[in-house]
């Protein structure tokens, strides 16, 4: 095509169970003016041939086969070869409604913003959650926002998020952001070009609109215990600090974006590496007793790493694990019950397993008030861990 107002890139790695759709949806995009870049990142499945063979069916796509070498080497490969005026993403399991691009491209249109940052769906099996930033919807100088960027005040929630498939982003902000990237980066990959690519803009535009869906599936999620997560996680935070520390910002901005680097240190420790805490036993719950017979609800990200932590330190029994989406946690392996199942059960404590405080206080206001758990029974993250 020559010069497309909009880009997309799509970074894959032996996606072939989802693929299709993906690519479908994007193809089904009411927004036509577009570039499409698949990037095969050293697949060993049938991702390449799927690719080439959607290529050959719509001139606007372009495949690009590569070495793996991770998501930041090929999105940097997509980047490079994008030639649209703004650069958008979609991870190739998951998949868009036929309006998002359109919504998003109107909206720079009308505003002539740099950055368009716009909510999406989680979806766990039949249930779908909408996710959107904590910075009022409209035209913001990126100056304004950055006393909530990277957190909003309420733990954990980000001022803007950071994935880069709710953004659209101009391509002469985003492209040296990501070129920038270190490539030993293997968290974070997201927020390694967000935050950058914002301080880098004049104008972002905030929109609460959702039209991406982001499919939990199980086999992608961070389960496993990772004896390199601390190192990788310090690899992120000091990348992060050293591009604030790069740009062009008044002391009093740069000073309350280093303080709101720490929480979110803090915030990824929790999420991928609990133990570091443990003082004492589960020491940001304020300190379990040995022994105590304990509760996990959630089974997503952070219940899974309690589960998994727990299971291995043997310092307390774990009776039961207990989530709202237990059916599709079954269907996956995992042995969660549903939350009514602990009207049979003794314990002494429930401990919440998500890291946002939003969902802390729905979670405990329906186990005091549907199922009448005592409310010295709950634990999340403690005030004193929290300041």
């Amino acid at each position: 095509m020559m010069n497309p107002h909009l880009t997309v890139i799509v970074p894959i790695y032996n996606a072939e169970q989802y693929l299709k759709q993906c690519i479908e949806s994007i193809l089904a995009q009411t927004y036509a003016d577009m570039q499409i870049i698949l990037i095969d990142d050293g697949s060993t499945d049938s991702s390449l041939a799927l690719c080439q063979s959607y290529a050959k069916q719509d001139p606007r796509i372009v495949v690009i086969h590569k070495k793996n070498g991770g998501v930041v080497s090929a999105r940097k490969e997509g980047v490079r070869a994008a030639e649209g005026k703004m650069i958008g993403f979609v991870d190739a399991d998951d998949w868009i409604e036929p309006d998002y691009f359109e919504n998003l491209m109107q909206i720079y249109q009308k505003t002539g913003a740099d950055i368009v940052a716009a909510g999406h769906f989680h979806d766990i099996g039949d249930s779908s959650k909408k996710v959107v930033n904590h910075v009022p919807v409209g035209l913001h100088e990126t100056r304004d926002i950055l006393g909530t960027l990277l957190y909003s005040g309420e733990f954990y929630e980000y001022g803007i998020t950071p994935q880069l498939y709710t953004k659209l982003i101009r391509s002469d902000v985003l492209k040296p952001a990501q070129e920038n990237v270190d490539e030993r980066i293997r968290c974070g990959e997201d927020a390694a070009v967000t935050y950058p690519s914002v301080l880098r803009a004049k104008k972002i535009y905030v929109t609460d609109f959702c039209g991406y869906h982001y499919v939990q599936h199980q086999e992608s999620m961070t389960k496993t215990e990772n004896k390199d997560e601390l190192v990788l996680i310090r690899i992120l935070i000091e990348f992060l600090e050293d591009s604030i520390r790069r740009e062009t910002l008044d002391l009093i901005s740069r000073q309350e974006l280093l303080r709101q680097l720490k929480v979110y240190h803090k915030y990824m420790l929790v999420l991928r590496g609990i133990g570091v805490f443990d003082e004492k036993i589960l020491l940001p719950f304020g300190g379990i007793p040995y022994g105590s017979k304990v509760i996990i609800y959630g089974a997503g990200g952070l219940g899974q790493k309690l589960y998994q932590y727990l299971s291995k330190s043997k310092q307390v029994e774990i009776v039961g694990w207990i989530d709202q989406n237990f059916s599709y946690y079954r269907e996956k392996g995992l042995c969660v019950n549903k939350p009514e199942w602990l009207d049979s059960q003794i314990y002494d404590y429930i401990l919440i397993g998500n890291i946002s405080y939003g969902t802390y206080v729905a979670i405990k206001t329906y186990l005091t008030e549907k199922l009448f758990v005592e409310k010295k029974k709950i634990r999340w993250f403690s005030e004193e861990f929290l300041k």
